[in-house]
């Protein structure tokens, strides 16, 4: 398991782009750009990530879209790609499973959500579920 290998699921991307003192944004800006982590992705999430930072009701943040397309490009660049051959479904929406698909087949260390409704288990397979506060505050602490 690599630690410093993570998943974030789409809501902690928007988060950061939304929130720009909070914990989804510090771990963009202090971690992954900084390459203190490194982020996975696959071409489900990378497709995701696009498809929800383009959707009409964020347009109302000022320079919002622009922005989100700007971090998505250098993440492109930054990232560990996978592309899972196993299915996962464990969790209520099927469609966040491809997030511990990715974290699975590349031996990441956990996938980080703000989407606690349905990430409904702490761990599967090794990969530990935090929120972005949980993992901000665990890699502090390991400091």
């Amino acid at each position: 398991m690599r630690k410093n290998l993570i998943v974030i699921d789409t809501n902690v991307l928007i988060s950061s782009l939304i929130g720009q003192h909070g914990y989804s944004h510090k771990i963009f800006d202090e971690l992954v750009l900084t390459l203190e982590v490194k982020i996975c992705l696959s071409r489900e999430i990378l497709e995701e990530y696009h498809e929800v930072a383009n959707r009409p009701r964020f347009a109302k943040y000022l320079n919002f879209t622009m922005t989100a397309n700007k971090l998505i490009k250098r993440l492109e660049k930054i990232a560990v790609y996978v592309e899972p051959t196993e299915r996962i479904n464990v969790l209520p929406d099927e469609d966040d499973n491809k997030f511990l698909e990715a974290a699975v087949e590349a031996g990441a260390g956990c996938v980080v959500t703000g989407n606690t409704n349905d990430f409904t288990v702490q761990e599967f397979m090794g990969v530990k579920i935090y929120t972005p506060k949980e993992f901000y505050e665990i890699w502090a602490l390991a400091e």
